[in-house]
């Protein structure tokens, strides 16, 4: 398969809007991106795909001026071109919807989407411009948002919303979204992909940057693949399957059972690590559940179901109203997370950069920051004891860095999201509370994701996770239980029961028969 821009895609290169010509760069030694050469068309949704840290949100940084490339160049219709900034790619057209969320907290979604362009008359903001402006893109767009609320105050999901929002309310020639889904719901991501193809049938160029690779072939007409910095191939999604993607990403032939999720072991029966009884709290209500000891637990649901908020609760980042929490047997009051540490509970937010990881920090004390007790003697930091004990975590779920004292910002968000589960690896919880483990992750760290929490269970170590992936759940939990409108709705036995099964629960379908507890 030839990359587009070459002879052989004559008609490709002829449309190229912008073009990535030997694009290089290097971080800490390591290249990042290693002279990548691929054009981006006019009217075309284009696919960039590959694991993390292969090269995708850097290679497109560079496109949106975020960062300055240490070789090659850009064009722009044709002709060489620079962007020394976010803002002169702008000004030239290109924009970006970031993995990580960059609006202003403190305003509201409609200022948010016309920041840099607000409607005055006379030097004053037209507020009710400003009002018809946003909530015009918002009914395009099919989302269901306020644009007088404020961002602060918004789920994560709803920013997400916003944030391509404001993407589209620029009138860019070329949209970049990286991981655009990450915290939508599958029909929330179904309204992302018309806004897609609504660019695109208006001459937009749009890149669709993506780990579900099933959706990536369904909406993009081009996929690019990157290993490890390099651009592999670029070809027609009509030329493709998901296989051929996998063997491209990962450079060998992908037979299906290659990286094959491990089935869970069977929990310790007739112990329990943790029970709710009745807890009730913001977005929730009367959640009683349990975890046995070694025994992986999942909640599912649409977002807005009260999966993350329990589980915040449960580590004590809000206090619910009323219930009761148990931890192997004895009611125990959790009143914060430092009391739910010394309970012997971990917690792993959905959120990396809002809620964990300290972005100017390097690796290694972003894994053992929440130990600082067992690597400091007298209240002095030992350097040799944290190089010991973050370099055993991070080789235990293959997190790659060129060396541990790296920022951990200079990472993938995979090996950012590894990192986040090594912190807990240093002194193991009895409890892991883990909220999209997999989120934004590609296939292969995905499989060691899951192949770290089964050995983690196989220790005696319960795990309760949230996450919006059914397959996941059904590849590694015992028991699964499926929220819906802050309530348990269903209880299933991981073993008997299959996705639409759990899909009809949480839309509350005629085809969910919840299980009987185990």
């Amino acid at each position: 398969m030839e990359a587009l821009g070459t002879d052989e895609a004559g008609s490709a290169t002829s449309l190229a809007f912008l073009r990535a010509v030997g694009l290089t760069k290097t971080f800490g030694g390591v290249r990042c991106v290693d002279s990548a050469d691929v054009s981006f068309c006019s009217g075309q949704i284009h696919g960039l795909v590959g694991q993390n840290g292969a090269g995708k949100t850097t290679l497109a940084k560079m496109l949106c001026g975020a960062l300055s490339p240490d070789g090659g160049h850009i064009e722009a219709d044709g002709a060489p071109t620079s962007f020394g900034s976010p803002r002169d790619a702008l000004d030239a057209g290109v924009t970006m919807v970031a993995q990580e969320l960059s609006l202003v907290p403190e305003l509201s979604v409609a200022e948010n989407l016309s920041l840099g362009q607000l409607p005055s008359h006379l030097g004053v903001c037209s507020t009710g411009e400003l009002m018809r402006r946003a909530q015009q893109h918002i009914d395009d767009s099919g989302f269901d948002l306020d644009p007088a609320a404020t961002v602060s105050a918004l789920a994560q999901s709803d920013r997400q919303k916003a944030e391509i929002l404001r993407a589209v309310a620029r009138n860019a020639r070329m949209v970049i979204f990286d991981e655009p889904r990450s915290s939508l719901s599958v029909n929330e991501a179904a309204h992302v992909y018309a806004v897609m193809r609504g660019l695109a049938a208006n001459g937009v160029a749009v890149v669709l940057i993506s780990h579900f690779l099933s959706e990536v072939l369904e909406v993009c007409d081009v996929v690019t693949v990157m290993r490890d910095g390099r651009v592999v191939t670029s070809a027609p999604t009509a030329d493709l399957s998901a296989r051929d993607l996998v063997e491209q990403m990962i450079g060998a032939s992908h037979d299906g059972t290659q990286h094959k999720r491990p089935s869970p072991p069977p929990p310790i029966q007739g112990s329990l690590r943790f029970e709710a009884r009745g807890l009730t709290g913001r977005g929730f209500d009367n959640i009683s559940l349990t975890v046995g000891v070694g025994e992986i637990v999942a909640i599912v649901g649409l977002v807005g179901s009260g999966r993350s908020e329990f589980l915040s609760a449960v580590y004590g980042v809000q206090r619910p109203s009323s219930g009761s929490i148990l931890i192997d047997g004895i009611p125990r009051r959790i009143r914060n997370p430092r009391a739910s540490k010394r309970a012997g509970l971990a917690y792993i937010s959905e959120s990396r950069q809002a809620d964990g990881v300290f972005p100017l920090l390097g690796v290694d004390t972003n894994i053992t920051v929440a130990h600082m007790g067992t690597i400091s003697r007298w209240g002095v930091l030992q350097h040799g004891r944290q190089r010991e004990r973050s370099s055993d975590a991070a080789q235990r779920v293959n997190v790659r860095a060129e060396r541990l004292s790296q920022p951990i910002s200079s990472l993938s968000g995979g090996n950012q999201q590894k990192s986040l589960l090594a912190r807990w690896l240093v002194e193991p919880p009895q409890l892991l509370l883990i909220d999209e483990p997999t989120r934004g992750v590609d296939v292969v760290s995905t499989a060691q994701i899951h192949e770290v929490v089964i050995r983690l269970a196989e220790t005696g170590m319960s795990v309760l996770m949230v996450t919006s992936d059914f397959d996941e759940a059904l590849a590694i939990a015992h028991r699964i239980y499926v929220f819906r409108d802050g309530c348990v709705v269903g209880e299933f036995d991981g073993d008997a029961t299959d996705e639409s099964t759990l899909v009809g629960a949480a839309f509350a379908a005629d085809t969910a028969r919840p299980a009987g507890r185990i």
